[in-house]
């Protein structure tokens, strides 16, 4: 009988392997760049230059045609830089809570989750398949929270950023890769991918003042400047009232303070009210619990509408309860979560039918159920400025425009406030550009 002999292999030899097999050079750096191009769209909207929004979903489409041919680990890697690129922001807010160390950690715990779900599209090697799980990745909602709509990508230039659009140009990478000899024709379904009609925007019928602010979130909530930014708020109100406006809107936020306990700023508001509508964002204080509201005064009255679609891990934990208490005892100095409305609320002006929105609510699907043809956002940005945030904000809210034929009044803190309509054709975006 021969004898057995065992091979132990070192363990430095297997991290070797290991490090080979899933951590190269090459394998990063390709990941990162077609990351790149599929994110170039937040950044490039940034200068509002026509033709680099012309190019902009072209620079797209050859990044998911490259992604279709990596294998899963190349596909990780793109995921997460993605997530990286798409959500390095989300990590700032940190900073006002004292925890500026573990934003590092934030920002990779992003992209470890999305380059896991970029993982398990590339997990399979049918390109068909990639390209259905690629597509239902903006209607995946981890934490109830997904800001990475790949339908963004076909938001500037000629196409349609819609599942129609697309699940176009990527039957267009898919008929390239299988066509071989005849690979022009797969050109055809970029055709269906055009953008082919306009949605014509709304406007309210009366003057609107859409106000603007650029307050620090480092003294936003210092009691010390409370005063100072009521009586800000209030001479917005006043000048809007001077300049003939009908309908004025604050941001988010823009009164500091428990709205509902403070009895003499009430009667204030709504003693103005009788002069201008005013639709302005405040916390309130209810029954042991607080809530993130809107406040109409309208005519010597005060209507007010709760936000439904709180921000997950900002104003509530979507965990179980007990691990909900365990993170805010430690991370937020035992603060409660926020209490929500049942479902989002609309009031009138002039007969004018309005849909409000806090700030997260206005780049969620539910609130612009029904296709309202207008709704009025307030924002408070500035937890996360200087990032492009605002800017994937607004490419998010633009987007439900489009789909819905909404027109958006947007007051926000921290970046710019702003009427947001559907998206134009392309052609009329250039012939405008040229009479310029």
């Amino acid at each position: 009988m021969l004898p057995i002999r065992f091979h132990l292999v070192p363990c430095k030899s297997f991290l070797e392997i290991l490090i080979r097999k899933y951590f190269t050079i090459n394998d990063i750096i390709n990941g990162f760049f077609i990351a790149l191009l599929l994110s170039n769209t937040i950044f490039l909207t940034l200068f509002d230059n026509i033709f680099l929004n012309f190019i902009s979903p072209f620079l797209a489409i050859y990044g998911f045609y490259k992604l279709f041919e990596f294998n899963k680990i190349k596909f990780f890697y793109t995921g997460f830089f993605v997530g990286i690129l798409w959500f390095y922001w989300v990590s700032f807010s940190l900073i006002y809570y004292n925890l500026s160390f573990l934003i590092p950690l934030e920002i990779l715990i992003f992209g470890i989750v999305y380059g896991l779900i970029f993982l398990i599209c590339g997990a399979f090697k049918n390109k068909l398949i990639r390209a259905i799980l690629l597509l239902s990745i903006s209607y995946f909602y981890p934490f109830n929270f997904n800001w990475l709509n790949l339908e963004l990508t076909l938001l500037s230039g000629i196409f349609e950023p819609s599942l129609r659009g697309l699940g176009s140009v990527f039957c267009f990478i898919l008929f390239f890769y299988y066509l071989k000899k005849y690979k022009y024709l797969a050109s055809i379904f970029l055709l269906f991918a055009l953008q082919i009609e306009e949605k014509e925007p709304n406007f309210l019928p009366f003057k609107t003042d859409i106000t603007n602010t650029q307050i620090s979130q480092f003294i936003k909530w210092d009691p010390a400047y409370k005063d100072l930014h009521i009586n800000e708020a209030l001479k917005m109100i006043d000048d809007s009232i001077k300049n003939g406006y009908k309908f004025v809107i604050l941001p988010e936020n823009a009164f500091v303070v428990y709205l509902n306990l403070e009895d003499e700023l009430i009667d204030v508001l709504k003693e103005k009210s009788n002069k201008i509508t005013i639709l302005t964002g405040a916390l309130t204080y209810e029954k042991d619990f607080q809530y993130n509201s809107s406040y109409l005064f309208k005519d010597g009255a005060i209507s007010r509408f709760d936000k439904f679609e709180l921000v997950p891990f900002g104003e509530e934990i979507p965990l179980p309860k007990f691990l909900t208490n365990i993170i805010n005892d430690i991370f937020f100095d035992g603060a409660m979560d926020f209490k929500k409305a049942k479902s989002y609320s609309e009031y009138e002006v002039d007969t004018i039918l309005i849909r409000n929105a806090i700030c997260y609510e206005a780049t969620r699907a539910k609130t612009y159920e029904g296709s309202p043809k207008f709704i009025v956002a307030i924002s408070n940005n500035g937890w996360f400025t200087p990032s492009t945030e605002p800017n994937l904000q607004r490419m998010l809210i633009k987007y439900y425009s489009t789909k819905h034929g909404t027109t958006i009044y947007h007051s926000a803190n921290g970046s710019k406030s702003e009427v947001i309509t559907p998206k134009r054709l392309w052609i009329k975006e250039f012939l405008g550009f040229i009479k310029i």
